[in-house]
């Protein structure tokens, strides 16, 4: 009986036990997300952009020409003054420790450029265009011709070579050149013998 008592008081305590230890890491956790997210929401932006500011000029609104024109917009950058320009932010600076700046801008009036996809990249060939050449050409410097071939060849006969590897490519024949008709064998003019003496 004895026993009993002692094992249901040691399992009462070990109960309290780690019900206060599960309590109070929970109130551990939610303290720092608490935390965490206030420095989220102190670190981001009201209107919902990742960087950049909004012109300082008092209901303006649009999106601020960066860090040298003291993120005014570009109208503003180019009409105001430097003084004007120092003037309206070192107001904003004073009323935002007042905590009379109003803050709340609609994401909507800021546009953003998607990201530009880049352009898959295609292999170069780089060998001869010479038809039945398996040599490596230097390139597009050289005409994709064999340093042989290039010795060989004159440059009308490179370019020629160019065009039917490029018709190849393309998939069509390059049909050869209509030949001229061999012009006809002038007329021979008829054998004329000399009358013979006739026998007497």
């Amino acid at each position: 009986m004895a026993q009993k008592k002692k094992d249901t008081s040691f399992r009462a305590l070990i109960d309290r036990f780690t019900s206060e230890l599960t309590a109070a890491i929970a109130r551990q956790v939610e303290d720092q997300v608490s935390v965490a997210l206030a420095q989220l929401h102190k670190g981001a932006q009201s209107d919902g952009r990742r960087s950049g500011r909004l012109c300082p000029v008092p209901g303006c609104g649009k999106p601020g020409a960066g860090p040298r024109n003291r993120w005014f917009c570009k109208d503003h950058a180019s009409r105001l003054s430097a003084a004007e320009q120092k003037g309206i932010v070192e107001r904003n600076r004073r009323l935002a420790a007042e905590g009379k700046l109003p803050t709340a801008v609609p994401a909507q009036r800021i546009v953003r450029l998607p990201a530009k996809a880049q352009r898959p990249r295609r292999s170069l060939d780089m060998s001869c265009r010479v038809e039945g050449c398996g040599n490596r050409s230097r390139g597009p410097r050289a005409g994709y011709i064999c340093d042989q071939h290039r010795a060989e060849l004159s440059a009308e006969e490179q370019v020629a070579a160019r065009d039917r590897w490029n018709a190849r490519q393309k998939g069509q024949q390059q049909k050869p050149a209509p030949e001229q008709p061999k012009p006809l064998p002038s007329a021979v003019p008829p054998i004329v013998r000399k009358a013979e003496p006739a026998e007497a």
